[in-house]
């Protein structure tokens, strides 16, 4: 393990943790495990995930995707960002508003240029972009959420 594995290593369980901090315990772990999932997905070598993965996944994914825009590593940079938007704004009160939102497209840009001390990875632009992207969709989806509980307990108080 390089110097820069124990850095990202440390890098990605402080945002894991900074993530989590202020939630129900529950969600925290949630957090946690999500944040380090999808720091997994962008660390480490793409080789190694897909043998972990496996092939025949792998190949089924892009059978799936074969007739969209976007390849599966694309989608995945989409979706995982907008699963840690979804479940920063649902469990972190304290971050649904402007700030919230500047922090998952900021964690989406920074996870991006952190793959710049991975070996194998190269951080590119577009991945960036979804991720933000994804991140925004993921924010966006939760204050729908919201907003449909308050109106639902609303309805119910009246």
């Amino acid at each position: 393990m390089t110097g820069a594995d124990v850095l990202l290593a440390v890098l990605a369980l402080g945002v894991a943790m900074l993530l989590a901090r202020g939630s129900h315990p529950a969600v925290a772990v949630l957090l946690v495990a999500s944040a380090l999932a999808v720091s997994a997905m962008l660390f480490l070598p793409t080789a190694m995930l897909s043998e972990w993965f496996g092939m025949d996944r792998v190949h089924r994914l892009y059978s799936l995707t074969r007739d969209t825009p976007l390849d599966p590593p694309e989608w995945i940079h989409l979706f995982a960002f907008a699963w840690l938007g979804l479940l920063v704004w649902l469990a972190r009160k304290d971050v649904r508003n402007g700030w919230g939102v500047l922090l998952v497209a900021a964690f989406g840009v920074a996870a991006e240029l952190s793959q710049w001390l991975t070996d194998g990875r190269q951080p590119k632009l577009e991945d960036a972009a979804l991720n933000v992207i994804g991140g925004l969709a993921g924010v966006l989806l939760a204050h729908l959420v919201c907003l449909a509980g308050t109106y639902a307990r609303r309805k119910n108080a009246a």
